[in-house]
């Protein structure tokens, strides 16, 4: 982890380091670092005391919610359960969404300040969810928006409940929405039954720094509501973000949130010039870390321009910014061109982790798509690499809701197997697993000593020195790897480096 410049004065509200490795061939044209970013506790930093919030809960009532009855009646109690925990003197409203989007509580498009009393009326006004009508989730979401909007300085935070499809409006509709609202509210986007879409939930939560999650059965959504809304009131900085400023012949590429859910946040970046890009994280709480994966191309454009080697260059700055102003010590993304053959090839294993995250990702929307297109043998394909990814990264989440919908045969030409009567429920559940960080124990096995996340092969005999692994594709891995940091080859295949050494 590259060290920066220590600051003065108390300490910051928020730790950043950064994961990277330097060295860059003369014909390399890009690099990947990882930015881990802490938020530190009151007693370590000036950390702000918990900010009152603004919350909208938006309820799907359109005519679907009816059918069962028993989805409606779970939307009204998780509703009022959300209610009981929102803290006295922020704002909330309640919002019914068919169609258009209908003011619950309070009656008119405004929010009402949380007190014993607007808790206890908003209690009795869902008594006015009912179902019936259609669904246009943006029409939703701006109306959250309108009523979010005047609270800059608040914690505003959506949370958003359906058991359909947006059929109402076109897609172009809902990224208008998406693109007006992205920075301004985080939501948190739940699906319950089996005809919602997960793509869309997906897509409305990485614009808006949320989760996605399907609820399998209605009587699991007021605990989940009450969840929500405990971290939302423990939320205490509304809006970090993340601002890169690149040397000359440097761009950002992407910059991604990999842990705890992945979320792209490079399409609705703020560019402020040619050379600074401000990224917005959405609301954090005290004590909470995430991993962002930042991709910068990189080059020069003669022999004229070459940079000196082996000299130590800084690519990018990195600050973080809470309500405008620096909350971290600014910290440095280093470049260094270099002649020698190894030291580019070196992967830092965080950085090889997350972009294997990426792949795990593809092969889980790929698998999911090719389900629901009834096209079994390529689901059975692409689940099967998704297996095989998620237990090399470890994320043991991803293995416990595939476990939902396949068998493992052993078989490596086809290592899983559809499960017969396998369920649309299970289907959604492990299409929005893609956005998790992993926890539970793999469902394959009985559960064992937990181990490090990468083990490596077993330590050398004593006496023996540690040596380097090489790939046929001619990248080089540290000895504790299992496979190519590079191109994934199982480290079975490749020739150590240095034997005997």
């Amino acid at each position: 982890m590259t060290p920066g410049p220590g600051g003065s004065g108390p300490p910051h509200a928020f730790g950043l380091e950064i994961v990277q490795n330097p060295y860059r061939s003369t014909s390399d044209t890009g690099m990947a670092v990882v930015l881990r970013v802490t938020a530190r506790s009151p007693a370590q930093a000036v950390m702000p005391a918990p900010t009152a919030a603004g919350v909208v809960v938006l309820i799907d009532c359109s005519s679907s919610m009816g059918y069962p009855q028993a989805k409606i009646t779970a939307a009204k109690q998780a509703t009022r359960a959300a209610i009981d925990a929102i803290r006295d003197g922020s704002s909330f409203a309640i919002v019914a969404g068919t169609d258009t989007a209908r003011m619950v509580y309070p009656e008119r498009a405004t929010t009402a300040v949380a007190s014993d009393s607007t808790r206890a009326e908003a209690r009795r006004a869902t008594g006015h969810l009912y179902a019936g009508g259609g669904t246009a989730m943006g029409g939703w979401l701006r109306l959250a928006d309108h009523l979010l909007r005047p609270h800059p300085d608040l914690v505003r935070h959506v949370i958003l409940l359906t058991d359909g499809r947006n059929e109402h409006e076109t897609p172009e509709q809902l990224e208008e929405v998406l693109t007006g609202c992205a920075g301004n509210f985080v939501c948190d986007a739940r699906g319950i039954g089996e005809d919602w879409d997960h793509r869309q939930l997906l897509r409305i939560t990485s614009v808006l720094r949320g989760t996605a999650e399907a609820i399998g059965n209605v009587d699991e959504l007021v605990a989940d509501f009450e969840s929500i809304m405990d971290r939302t009131m423990g939320k205490q900085v509304p809006d970090l973000r993340i601002r890169l400023t690149t040397a000359p012949g440097v761009r950002v590429r992407s910059v991604r949130q990999e842990t705890p859910t992945l979320s792209d946040l490079t399409e609705h970046a703020t560019v402020l010039d040619d050379r600074t890009t401000e990224f917005y994280t959405g609301s954090w709480t005290d004590d909470e870390s995430r991993d962002f994966l930042v991709e910068l191309a990189i080059g020069y454009g003669s022999n004229d321009d070459r940079p000196p080697l082996e000299e130590e260059l800084r690519a990018a700055r990195v600050d973080l910014l809470m309500a405008g102003e620096r909350c971290a010590d600014p910290r440095p993304i280093v470049l260094c061109w270099t002649d020698d053959p190894v030291a580019p090839t070196r992967i830092e294993p965080l950085i090889a982790r997350h972009l294997g995250q990426e792949e795990l990702g593809d092969a889980v929307t790929a698998g999911c798509d090719a389900l629901e297109a009834g096209d079994r043998r390529t689901a059975e394909a692409q689940l099967g690499i998704a297996l095989r990814l998620a237990e090399r990264l470890g994320n043991t989440e991803v293995l416990h809701r595939l476990a939902g919908l396949v068998e493992v045969t052993g078989d490596p030409d086809r290592p899983v197997r559809l499960k017969e009567g396998w369920t649309r429920s299970a289907l959604l559940r492990f299409g929005v697993s893609s956005v998790m960080a992993g926890g539970a124990e793999s469902p394959w096995e009985a559960p064992q000593p937990r181990t490090p996340r990468s083990p490596g092969p077993p330590s050398p005999e004593p006496g023996t020195a540690a040596v380097d692994q090489v790939c046929p594709c001619g990248r080089i891995s540290p000895p504790d790897a299992t496979a190519c940091e590079a191109c994934r080859r199982p480290f079975g295949e490749a020739a150590a480096v240095g034997e005997g050494a």
